[in-house]
């Protein structure tokens, strides 16, 4: 039935605005997920917002921020991943129903997706390989688990 609610939503995306701060920062008192991401500070929003390098959505379902996907660019073909889900709604499909979303989305000018994930978040390698992720056997050299994703789309 919890899936059911996730397949049901209608996701939009837009790129994150200054308004967006207050209610996306109030997120952060929940302790998982400020164990994980850092905080949206106003230096970040300036990175995210201020060119290619970094990007930032937010994901909407009937106008209700549910989500914050945020790219930062290497180089032509691959960007790195985050995403944060509000924090009442872990747990419902929701990051996966995001992240599908989003890969056929705003998410398509990227050839390759990776997400860094901490070992013991089963919860994002679990909605990873659920959206189409490679899930490596091999920890990076910062001890993330690596999840790759190669869109078949041609850029």
């Amino acid at each position: 039935m919890i899936e059911n609610f996730a397949s049901q939503m209608q996701i939009t995306f837009r790129p994150i605005e200054s308004d967006d701060l207050p209610e996306l920062r109030t997120w952060f008192n929940d302790s998982e997920l400020s164990r994980r991401l850092s905080f949206p500070t106003d230096d970040w929003f300036a990175y995210v917002t201020a060119g290619a390098d970094a990007r930032c959505w937010v994901a909407l379902d009937a106008g209700k921020v549910i989500a914050m996907m945020q790219v930062d660019r290497e180089d032509s073909e691959r960007g790195y991943l985050d995403l944060a889900v509000y924090p009442h709604l872990r747990g419902q499909g929701i990051g996966t129903a995001v992240l599908t979303a989003f890969l056929s989305g705003p998410g398509v000018i990227y050839r390759i997706l990776e997400g860094r994930i901490e070992p013991d978040n089963a919860a994002s390698l679990a909605c990873c390989r659920r959206s189409g992720f490679e899930i490596l056997p091999e920890l990076d050299a910062d001890g993330f688990v690596p999840a790759i994703y190669r869109s078949s789309q041609q850029s």
